[in-house]
């Protein structure tokens, strides 16, 4: 199944959840945004959000400055 992550094409497992997919991709999940087709996912939606083929993921790294 095809998926785009922050504007890349990708090919992903079918069935795969947002929260497979930040496991998948190494991404510490207290330091990332989710947003699944234009919405906003709160971090416990994760594992109920179904991705579908031509989803649109942006995912967000929080980084602490100063």
């Amino acid at each position: 199944m095809k998926i785009s992550v922050n504007g890349v094409p990708r090919d992903i497992e079918d069935q795969e959840t947002i929260a497979a997919l930040v496991l998948h991709l190494r991404l510490e999940p207290a330091m990332i945004l989710v947003e699944h087709n234009g919405l906003a996912l709160h971090r416990g939606e994760w594992s109920a959000a179904q991705l579908q083929e031509n989803d649109r993921i942006e995912i967000l790294q929080v980084a602490a400055g100063g």
